[in-house]
């Protein structure tokens, strides 16, 4: 008689182990701004880039692979010479210009705006043509863009000209390395809280699904985010 295989991370769903991942990244990131552990700081700058490149690495496309091997000997070059700290600190930068330059890309003609593309990927194309979304969706993509530029500027005036005036032991460059890392984060949160709220208001003769299934559905298809779907009655050249 065959013995049941024991499950293993390759049986868990695509959005499980991504969400597993990001909390294992924020927990290390946590511990690494309070031990200044510069090896630590490589786990989680490995652990950064194994997400992003995650849905490459699980089809086996040799260039995800290239990418991830060539990153992964930086951050261990780094991590020798003790800078992988410096280079976690430009994580937030980074990630904000990504994003801000995405969003951007996507609101010009004949791309399809990013938040469009959402809700094509978690709700189906049928729910962009009803009345309002695609407007709504542009417009909502725009908003997105200026968050992410204000983030960015943000980061850039604290790490660049704020930090470096600060003692290396003072409390506020404790919460400001803090803000950087964790509590830049909450701005994101704190607009999606109150875009949804505004939403279900603004759209209220609209069925809408609850904040946990749409993240749930945004986990697991975030890498369709990518694909620059023709909106409903247009086709791309």
């Amino acid at each position: 008689m065959k013995e049941p295989a024991e499950p293993n991370a390759s049986t868990w769903p695509a959005g499980l182990r991504i969400r597993a991942a990001i909390l294992g990244y924020i927990i290390l990131l946590l511990i690494t701004w309070l031990t200044a552990s510069d090896v630590l700081a490589a786990v989680c700058l490995v652990l950064l880039i194994s997400v992003v490149l995650l849905p490459g690495l699980e089809a086996r496309r040799p260039s995800a692979w290239l990418t991830w091997i060539a990153l992964v000997v930086a951050v261990a070059v780094l991590t020798r010479a003790g800078q992988a700290h410096l280079v976690l600190d430009l994580v937030p930068i980074v990630v904000n210009l990504g994003l801000a330059a995405l969003f951007a890309h996507s609101l010009r003609a004949p791309h399809t705006p990013m938040i469009a593309r959402a809700i094509i990927a978690i709700e189906g194309v049928e729910r962009l043509r009803l009345p309002g979304i695609a407007v709504y969706a542009r417009w909502l993509t725009l908003a997105w863009t200026l968050i992410f530029c204000a983030q960015l500027v943000l980061f850039i005036a604290l790490q660049f000209w704020w930090l470096p005036t600060l003692p290396a032991e003072s409390p506020a460059r404790a919460w400001a390395v803090g803000w950087q890392h964790v509590g830049g984060y909450l701005l994101p949160i704190v607009f999606m809280i109150c875009e949804y709220t505004f939403r279900r208001w603004h759209f209220r003769k609209l069925p809408h699904a609850s904040p946990q299934r749409f993240l749930r559905q945004l986990v697991r298809n975030w890498p369709q985010l990518l694909r620059d779907a023709a909106l409903p009655g247009e086709r791309k050249s």
